[in-house]
């Protein structure tokens, strides 16, 4: 991915003010067929637990570059998708210029879903 990911999935680990600060996602839904048939199963609840267990995956050169930028989003995670029938799938990659996760309020990963998915 070479562009922006907005993230609404407020009770992640990973949510930074409508950003992700992990350093990499992963979308699942390998047969889907509609949106919400995907999933970001790098989700995991917000917790002491989960944040110490997430640490080895935080993007701390983008939240550096993001602190400093005045001009917008510089964060940008590495994006993997098992998404087969999205057009920006790229061989397992998300090849699309944005992304944007959807799961306001999110308990699990089922509670997500990657809004940019399109066949």
């Amino acid at each position: 991915m070479n562009g922006p990911l907005t993230c609404s999935a407020n009770n992640c680990v990973h949510y930074a003010n409508n950003l992700c600060s992990a350093n990499k996602i992963h979308i699942s839904g390998l047969n889907a067929s509609i949106t919400p048939d995907t999933h970001c199963s790098t989700f995991q609840e917000k917790n002491l637990e989960n944040s110490l267990n997430s640490l080895s995956n935080i993007n701390i050169n983008g939240e550096i570059k993001q602190f400093f930028s005045n001009s917008g989003i510089a964060m940008y995670p590495e994006i993997e998708c098992d998404a087969k029938a999205c057009k920006f799938n790229n061989s397992g990659t998300c090849s699309s210029n944005s992304i944007n996760i959807i799961g306001n309020d999110a308990m699990n990963s089922n509670s997500t879903y990657c809004n940019t998915f399109c066949k």
